[in-house]
């Protein structure tokens, strides 16, 4: 800006002048022109230096910015792969059974060498890392692992309720083609109400064209189907929670995440039109969940199960790089759908 100053100056000084040379008279008509034109000259000079000023600020800013977002990104993948890390050793831990303390200790030991592993990967990129087990929510996983059996309950009932008024994660079935019904009416129904809407889905199979599909009616009441062909296999993975049939985006399932609110009740209908393995996560206990005329224990060879599970579990991590020092906390529920 002392550029512009200068030349501020310099143009008052030639109006000025100007002046004594015209001494006391008044100023003609040739004096006043010469006297505008030097004035907006001066205005010029300004308007351009307060531009180039305002530019570079701007620019300073910008990259500033764009520096601090690149500085971030490898944070960012960090806390993603923490969350994504002890989301799948959760779910592993569980599937080993035990009770609550055992599930902890298992899952504190198993993510604390996954925290290990992964410092040393970023100590090459010359970045520190760690990351700890802090807290859990117990819950129940209900499953069946017996493929051949269908999906009623320990006595054989056809329309039943799993659970109700449960916070819910990690549904998915592993259906045989040939067991599931020809006809929407009577297909197998998963129906997942959280009191005042409801999400509503089928699966069946289609004789004619031999592919398989899965018909989500949401709480509007709109039904939309997504579809496998004959060819995908014997069985046939619905993950509801990730909204995915056999691995392939299914767009219509994600009217459980969009449709519902807080705690839900699931209940399977026509469970005697589909054979398979399935297997969800509620938030609440065990002891709460677990209804002999439904559900076998754990390890008595019979399905389905109830058994202790960890719902979700809270874990922090840190990452130093350079300048960049992230400290966090995150609640891990691997699939929660309500």
């Amino acid at each position: 800006m002392a550029d512009v100053t200068d030349a501020f100056e310099r143009a008052s000084d030639a109006v000025g002048e100007a002046r004594e040379s015209a001494g006391e008279r008044a100023l003609g008509g040739d004096d006043r022109g010469q006297l505008m034109l030097v004035a907006a000259l001066a205005i010029a000079v300004l308007l351009v230096g307060l531009a180039l000023t305002l530019n570079t600020a701007i620019y300073t800013e910008n990259l500033a910015t764009r520096t601090t977002d690149t500085n971030l990104d490898g944070a960012v993948a960090h806390g993603g792969a923490v969350e994504a890390g002890a989301g799948t050793l959760l779910d592993e831990a569980n599937r080993e059974g035990g009770t609550y303390g055992e599930l902890a200790d298992r899952f504190d030991e198993t993510f604390g060498n996954w925290s290990d592993a992964a410092a040393t990967l970023a100590a090459v990129r010359g970045t520190a890392t760690d990351a700890s087990y802090v807290d859990h929510v117990e819950g129940t996983r209900i499953s069946q692992t017996d493929a051949a059996r269908n999906f009623t309950d320990r006595n054989e009932t056809a329309d039943w309720t799993l659970a109700s008024d449960v916070g819910v994660r990690g549904v998915r079935v592993n259906v045989s083609r040939d067991s599931l019904a020809t006809s929407r009416g009577s297909a197998f129904e998963l129906v997942v109400d959280d009191g005042t809407d409801a999400v509503e889905t089928e699966i069946y199979r289609n004789t004619t064209q031999g592919r398989v599909f899965v018909a989500v009616e949401d709480a509007g009441g709109t039904r939309t189907t997504c579809s496998v062909a004959a060819d995908a296999g014997d069985y046939v993975t619905v993950d509801v929670a990730d909204g995915r049939l056999n691995g392939t985006i299914c767009d219509p399932l994600d009217a459980v995440h969009t449709d519902l609110d807080g705690a839900v009740t699931v209940t399977y209908r026509n469970a005697a039109e589909a054979e398979g393995s399935y297997e969800l996560y509620v938030d609440e206990t065990n002891a709460t969940v677990f209804d002999a005329t439904k559900y076998a224990s754990a390890g008595s060879g019979s399905s389905p199960v109830a058994q202790e599970a960890l719902y979700a579990v809270t874990v922090s991590y840190v990452y130093e790089s350079g300048e960049t020092y992230v400290s966090r906390e995150v609640r891990v529920a691997p699939g929660e759908i309500a």
